[in-house]
């Protein structure tokens, strides 16, 4: 099959596939083994963008998306994060292939409102350089969208999930991230939003520069090391200076970081990092507050890291982690 597969899918984003073998491509590709022969494809195109010309790979992989192609999420066994590779290149092949995909599923995007889209499996996490040479991180369970006029008279981003942001300096084109009713917009810094549809604050971080944060009904400028809260229950701000703005993105450097953190929303990050479930036996349970930085975080080493300065224990019961109240 590997010797069919890989043949027509290098002549179909080459634009020179017949009719026939577009169409015996989308029947391979409905095959329980086509995910296997794929990722051996993705593994072989990343080894050679390693060794070749940056510049041309993702001239011709630009070109395709631009073109034709939609994108979104990667099948879960093609890795985001590729050790060795250029952070462009590394995003852009794999997006490429993942396009092919949904291209080839039929549900095409009609002519100018092509979206580009990446999303982060729980427990994942990525990194992506965007066409103006800004860089984002995204954290586990997150997606970032963008459409086809992106760096024309603007830049616009969507953001659900948590990303840091390295911005491209450009003060004719301003760089905005929207996320729930929020916009953030920015000239060229770096800062962190966290933005997670099932929690009930937008919250974003100033590491360097500034940047103006609105809503429908206000808006407030961030200075470095200031953080801004938006609570969507209630539409208001709060902002507050903080002693070290890097705490709020050490889940880059994976490790996690708490500053008198509820255990309620410590338990939201745990399960978007590691797939869990987690359930208090106490609604008290929830309220208690923790600090501190875990360098070494699995799982087993965060929670008895967290129990040992608590009054809490935890048990597992399946599949769930139950925290309970130490006697």
């Amino acid at each position: 099959m590997k010797n069919e597969l890989v043949p027509l899918i290098e002549k179909f984003l080459r634009n020179e596939a017949s009719a026939g073998e577009i169409a015996r491509l989308k029947e391979l590709f409905t095959q329980t083994e086509a995910e296997a022969m794929l990722s051996g494809f993705y593994e072989e195109k990343w080894e050679s963008a390693s060794l070749g010309p940056e510049h041309e790979m993702a001239e011709r992989v630009w070109a395709k998306l631009q073109e034709q192609i939609q994108i979104k999420p990667a099948p879960k066994r093609i890795p985001l994060w590729r050790k060795g590779l250029r952070v462009a290149a590394s995003i852009l092949l794999p997006l490429c292939c993942v396009g092919l995909g949904y291209s080839l599923s039929g549900n095409k995007a009609k002519p100018g409102d092509e979206k580009m889209t990446v999303q982060v499996a729980v427990g994942q996490k990525a990194t992506m350089q965007l066409p103006d040479g800004t860089h984002i991180w995204l954290n586990s369970a997150s997606s970032l969208t963008y459409d086809n006029s992106y760096n024309t008279k603007e830049r616009v981003v969507y953001l659900q999930g948590e990303a840091y942001f390295e911005v491209h300096k450009d003060k004719m084109r301003p760089f905005i991230v929207k996320a729930d009713d929020l916009s953030v917009e920015a000239l060229g810094t770096s800062f962190n939003v966290k933005a997670y549809p099932d929690d009930n604050y937008v919250m974003a971080t100033l590491m360097e520069g500034s940047i103006r944060i609105s809503s429908p009904f206000q808006s407030e400028e961030l200075k470095p090391n200031e953080k801004l809260t938006f609570t969507k229950s209630d539409g208001q701000f709060a902002k507050w200076l903080v002693l070290d703005a890097e705490k709020n993105i050490s889940w880059v450097n994976s490790q996690l970081a708490f500053e008198g953190e509820r255990l309620e929303d410590i338990a939201k990050v745990l399960e978007r990092m590691y797939s869990i479930d987690i359930r208090f036996a106490s609604e008290s349970l929830k309220n208690i507050r923790f600090s501190g930085t875990i360098k070494n975080n699995n799982l087993e080493n965060v929670l008895q890291l967290i129990t040992f300065v608590s009054p809490i224990r935890y048990s597992l019961e399946n599949d769930t982690t139950i925290i309970i109240r130490n006697k």
